[in-house]
């Protein structure tokens, strides 16, 4: 009878053990999911981080003093199935998470005619985010959350998500109440590709519109951007820019230049640009050395740090910056009527130039202009009564501007532009956020790396196998 006892109190007791397990188990499921939903708990794994919000937003979140609320058109069960649309919530869910100031709601705006009375002067589509600070509201189209490209079908497809990019932009954009504007000009032909640019400039908080450089206005403009005209600029377009780059005495203004080795003689652009003291040459540059060709192009060079102004600046300064297609420049004078001009990326000693009107059998040797020569050089124009000054930027390449150099994330295209643009604007933060790919990285490598790699997997490791298979055969035949 004892022992009936002592096996019912023990069972008893079994039992309130295993309830009381099963009661703190659950609580701390509960406790763990309200912390999970406010403060950031999970580790992202993936090679970029591709999941979780870069050191420059955490520090944007964290430094916010504003209240945001950030509205997502479309219910949350919206985003599954798609990985980018996946990655897309995950990353808007990470903001609220870093900063108690950052209020996160999904919203299904065409249930809610309320909601959409709040912005009549937006045209509110699905999954578009409404990013609601202190002195602006700023509408993300779900489009432009991604880059997109073409499969060898044919078939578009997203190659990159722009979400960080954009949300961060917006968030810091919503509580500034001095916007820096980013003229991109139109008109004379210039180069087509610059959506890309455009899209990391507005995703790095720059306002960022385009203008007819004939017809537009220039006013409230801080930077112009010029790329690669192939007709000549008008005498009353230069008046414009000169007039722009004066800022009525008060100066302060950057005007941005790239050339291309696909451009045409433009003698009024040559003559404004060499008041400046900048010569656009004729002609391409190519490279002769591995280690300084884009895989095996030698039209598409890298290039090396002449100066360390926006060096500096670089989160990685190991990465190069890609110049293709480029134009050769050089300096008219290094000092002249109040313009400092200094090269600030320079091609290597290797490079050299292809003339415009050379034949088919060209080659290297027969090259008259030899590096090393300036890649990117900076006029800038300072009076001695202002600490204002006006800069005129020249490029010997467009196409490090264009969408296949920028959307790199291993070369330091779109860094080193932003950096830049952060440094001549006086920008208080230097923020560069860049696209993520759910893919893996790109793989950049000079010729020369391609051949080493190439003798390491084809040579030396088949080698390296067949001599320890050997090895290890012979061990056994005459142990």
């Amino acid at each position: 009878m004892k022992n009936k006892n002592k096996t019912r109190r023990l069972n008893v007791l079994l039992g309130i053990l295993l309830a009381v397990a099963v009661i703190i188990a659950v609580m701390i499921n509960i406790l763990v999911s309200e912390l999970s939903d406010r403060y950031p708990l999970s580790v992202d794994l993936t090679a970029n981080a591709a999941y979780d919000l870069g050191e420059d937003s955490k520090e944007i979140l964290g430094n916010l003093v504003d209240e945001v609320r950030l509205y997502v058109l479309s219910a949350k069960g919206s985003f599954s199935g798609n990985t980018y649309l996946i990655q897309m919530r995950t990353l808007l869910e990470k903001y609220p998470r870093y900063s108690t100031n950052i209020h996160l709601e999904f919203i299904d705006y065409t249930t809610d005619p309320a909601f959409a009375a709040k912005y009549p002067d937006l045209t509110l589509s699905e999954g578009d985010v409404i990013v609601e600070g202190s002195q602006a509201i700023k509408q993300l189209p779900l489009a432009n959350m991604f880059t997109y490209t073409y499969d060898s079908e044919g078939s578009l497809k997203v190659s990159e998500s722009r979400v960080e990019e954009a949300v961060t932009s917006a968030i810091v954009s919503s509580v500034t109440s001095d916007p820096v504007y980013v003229g991109v000009l139109t008109g004379n032909d210039v180069q087509q590709d610059r959506e890309v640019l455009e899209y990391v400039l507005s995703g790095n908080n720059y306002e960022v519109r385009e203008v007819n450089m004939a017809s537009g206005s220039f006013d409230d403009m801080e930077v112009l951007i010029l790329l690669a005209p192939t007709q000549d600029l008008s005498e009353d377009v230069l008046r414009k820019l000169d007039d722009f780059l004066y800022n009525s005495g008060e100066y302060g203004h950057t005007l941005i230049y790239a050339a291309g080795a696909q451009q045409p003689e433009l003698p009024n652009v040559n003559v404004f640009l060499r008041e400046w003291g900048i010569a656009v040459e004729d002609g391409a540059v190519f490279e002769t050395s591995e280690n300084y060709a884009y895989g095996y192009q030698p039209y598409y060079p890298f290039v090396d740090y002449a100066d360390d102004t926006f060096k500096d600046r670089l989160k990685d300064s190991s990465n190069r910056v890609l110049m293709p297609l480029a134009r050769p420049l050089s300096t008219v004078f290094e000092y002249k009527d109040n313009k400092t001009v200094t090269t600030l990326l320079s091609f290597s000693s290797t490079s050299g130039v292809r003339p415009s009107d050379a034949g088919s059998n060209f080659t290297p040797d027969q090259a008259v202009k030899k590096g090393p020569m300036p890649a990117l050089i900076m006029s800038t124009l300072m009076t001695g009564t202002s600490e204002k000054y006006s800069n005129v930027i020249v490029s010997g390449s467009s196409e490090a501007f264009a969408s296949s150099s920028l959307s790199n994330t291993s070369i330091a295209n779109a860094e080193y532009w932003i950096q830049m643009l952060n440094s001549i604007t006086e920008r208080g933060s230097s923020v560069s956020i860049t696209a993520k790919s759910l893919e893996g990285n790109t793989l950049t490598i000079t010729r020369g790396e391609a051949k080493t790699w190439s003798i390491i997997l084809c040579v030396v490791l088949p080698l390296g196998i067949m001599a320890i298979g050997i090895s290890v055969y012979l061990r056994r035949r005459y142990k």
